[in-house]
């Protein structure tokens, strides 16, 4: 029905009447809307009822909500959670004037989670990561009811060893300076390219060294609430390429991606709903970084939040209904003599100010 209306009417007068929809809405919002939603207290509360998107990522909250509860209550396999707690012990370790005593309201539960997952057949370093951090605590700490019991349990637990290195604390070494100015080639030369070789796709144990070092970015908690979704098959690749925005002139061009794919379910907290936007874009840069040092090119592509794109994107990947694309990342070899945007960036001045 639709194709039939624009044959009918034309392509441009669509997008005329389009463009003037917006215009309309934007200036009520701005003469009406936005002024009463401001002045009215707890207006602002009610704005959901005037945007869908609000909406979706509250039912997508409430599904990672339910996800992460059934895993904690059932006592299913939570690597997310394990991770958390690791974590929150490691830092209880590496304080100046360590307590005596710390972690008593959750330190059951972390070897809980390892119980079940040693008893699942998990082995890996996050496992020999956890036994390390964990015989070091039950080392350092004093007599606690709850620590007590912890350690008990611990104890029937088979150590897991991988290499001889330790997966604990470390006193940091000083930098050298060579490190300092060839990461400062590194970071100016990575540049957006959005033209690449058709007759060459990056090998996958290659994308596997970038992820592998995408995941060393910092993360709350060392949760990672995030994967790297690589996508080199042709037909996958055409299907996708087009729907990020701005892609128009170059998504035929596009020969390989990367969905970088968030992951609501790591916390029980609302407020920790943006997690995977921030930890994602992190990991997302160090990512890039990695191609660049590889001499692989890449190019972040435009992911506004839009219901029905999400919703495509989550048809193609089989994505979870807690899980949505955060954005997408072209990557190939670049075309020989192909152009670079210079985008000039802000001054130092503008970028920082001090206190």
């Amino acid at each position: 029905m639709k194709s039939v209306i624009k044959s009918i009417l034309g392509e441009n007068f669509i997008q005329g009447i389009y463009h003037t929809k917006i215009k309309i809405t934007e200036k009520l919002q701005y003469k009406f809307l936005y002024p009463i939603v401001l002045a009215i207290p707890f207006a602002q509360n009610f704005y959901f009822l005037f945007s869908k998107s609000f909406g979706s990522e509250m039912q997508m909250f409430v599904d990672a909500r339910r996800d992460y509860l059934q895993k904690k209550y059932a006592q299913k396999d939570n690597l997310f959670l394990l991770r958390r707690n690791i974590h929150r012990l490691e830092k209880g370790l590496i304080m100046k004037n360590r307590r005596a005593v710390f972690a008593l309201d959750y330190i059951e539960e972390t070897v809980s989670l390892l119980k079940n997952l040693v008893i699942s057949g998990n082995d890996n370093e996050q496992i020999q990561w956890a036994f390390d951090i964990l015989t070091q605590y039950f080392e350092v700490t004093d007599s606690a009811k709850q620590i007590d019991n912890a350690h008990r349990e611990f104890k029937t637990l088979s150590p897991i060893k991988h290499t001889a290195e330790s997966f604990i604390p470390y006193p940091k070494t000083e930098k050298h300076q060579e490190i300092d100015e060839s990461f400062y080639a590194l970071v100016k030369n990575r540049k957006s390219v959005r033209f690449y070789d058709p007759n060459r796709i990056p090998d996958r144990s290659l994308m596997d060294k970038a992820v592998d070092m995408a995941g060393m970015a910092p993360s709350s908690c060392n949760r990672q609430p995030f994967c790297f979704r690589i996508i080199d098959d042709p037909e996958l690749v055409k299907k996708m390429a087009h729907l990020p925005g701005g892609t128009k002139g170059f998504a035929d061009e596009i020969v390989a991606m990367v969905a970088v794919v968030g992951q609501m379910n790591v916390s029980p907290s609302l407020s920790d709903r943006h997690l995977m936007y921030i930890d994602g874009s992190l990991a997302a840069m160090n990512f890039m970084l990695a191609l660049e040092s590889m001499g692989i090119s890449s190019c972040p592509l435009n992911w506004p939040e839009m219901k029905s794109k999400d919703q495509q994107v989550r048809t193609l990947l089989s994505l979870s209904k807690h899980e949505r694309p955060i954005m997408m990342i072209a990557y190939g070899y670049a075309e020989d003599k192909s152009q670079l945007a210079c985008s000039v960036r802000k001054p130092l001045e503008q970028l920082r100010t001090y206190n």
